[in-house]
């Protein structure tokens, strides 16, 4: 079997862009027979963890990363194109792209609607887009749908109405290369290039925007806590690029009185973004909306608690452990932080999520992409 696969994820290696490098390096090392072409951006090096794996060829496509309109357009003309010149029996696209037609039978990944669910997440003319002409066509058009939780299931059901038939959760995982159990020095010297203490932070990893991500209750719930006194030794750590309406955070942040106890990493590589989870004292997500939530689970392989929302997917994360809270309550995400900084309790709790986040793999995930490539053959 051969298959094409859209790269364009973005301009950097974040969630979409990390699930595609997953799932390919299991689909390449299941299936030794396949040929996986992954058709990228010129100046986009985020696959290189994929150029050990023989049956995975990395084509460039003419078209710089920094352009979504010249990637969309693109998708309809070069990308069918190459599916022809390289004789691929299926094309994968992993990324919402709008899909007018196809060549050879075609299956996407929508791993969350959003868009219908958090008012305002993007700008009038994007939300436009993905809700009246991107979204329906993919579902339609496609030949079969992947996504990520029960939750997102479920929506793309009610909003796009999809046939169930079509649609199959193929849950995410962390990538253990980045995100594992860290012994505390390395966790401290990663920490220390930050300006942080093991130990001695809470932790966002996310976009900076408003309303979606809703780092605003983040914020609030810890400047409460440092108004009643507690914490007072504790900073909090924000890694993630500005998004929509990013200046309402700032905002917040300047008037807040913590001002310099939160602190900005921007975009932080790989080879530091797990030791921070797993010396972060927890990590603090209480999106209103997530197709999957990877943050959450990839700050529990790294064996730190998160507190996240009680919505969308995040229920499917935490199956027992509780650890879910009202996303806009913040006196809950106070009391479920001191709840979980109690130190006779802790460790027994950084423990269970390591243990749960176990739950999820990336094999049995990209079993379940095979199964579904294999069926439209």
């Amino acid at each position: 079997m051969v298959v094409g696969i859209s790269g364009y994820v973005g301009n950097r290696l974040t969630g979409i862009g990390r699930v595609l490098v997953n799932v390919v390096r299991e689909l390449a090392a299941q299936n030794p027979s396949d040929v996986y072409y992954i058709f990228k951006n010129d100046d986009y090096d985020g696959f290189s963890q994929l150029e050990g794996a023989e049956n995975v060829r990395l084509v460039n496509t003419g078209v710089t990363k920094e352009s979504g309109m010249k990637n969309l357009l693109w998708h309809q003309w070069g990308f069918q194109r190459m599916l022809k010149k390289y004789s691929c029996d299926l094309a994968y696209i992993p990324n919402f792209s709008l899909l007018l037609w196809k060549v050879v039978p075609t299956v996407v990944t929508i791993h969350d609607l959003i868009e219908f669910n958090v008012p305002g997440k993007f700008g009038k003319m994007r939300m436009f887009y993905r809700k009246n002409i991107c979204d329906p066509l993919m579902a339609r058009r496609s030949d079969a749908i992947l996504t990520v939780s029960e939750s997102s299931k479920r929506d793309i059901i009610k909003f796009l109405k999809a046939p169930e038939s079509k649609i199959t959760v193929t849950p995410n995982a962390s990538d253990d290369s980045v995100f594992r159990k860290f012994g505390s020095d390395e966790c401290s010297e990663a920490a220390a290039r930050h300006g942080l203490g093991y130990k001695g932070y809470f932790l966002f990893v996310g976009t900076i925007d408003y309303p979606g991500k809703n780092i605003k209750s983040v914020i609030e719930a810890y400047v409460g806590l440092r108004k009643e006194g507690l914490f007072a030794d504790k900073k909090l750590a924000i890694i993630g690029k500005r998004g929509y309406n990013a200046e309402v955070i700032m905002s917040i942040v300047e008037s807040c009185g913590f001002k310099d106890d939160i602190v900005f990493l921007g975009y932080v590589p790989d080879e530091d973004l797990g030791k921070l989870c797993g010396g972060a004292l927890m990590m603090l997500y209480v999106s209103h909306y997530e197709g999957f939530g990877l943050p959450v689970l990839e700050s529990m392989s790294c064996g730190t608690p998160a507190i996240c929302s009680n919505t969308s997917s995040f229920p499917e994360i935490a199956g027992e452990l509780d650890m879910c809270v009202p996303p806009e309550d913040i006196e809950a995400i106070m009391n479920k932080v001191v709840e979980f900084a109690e130190p006779s309790k802790y460790d027994a709790l950084c423990e269970a999520v390591y243990k749960r986040s176990r739950a999820f793999s990336w094999a049995s995930s990209a079993k379940i992409y095979h199964g579904i490539f294999e069926s439209l053959i």
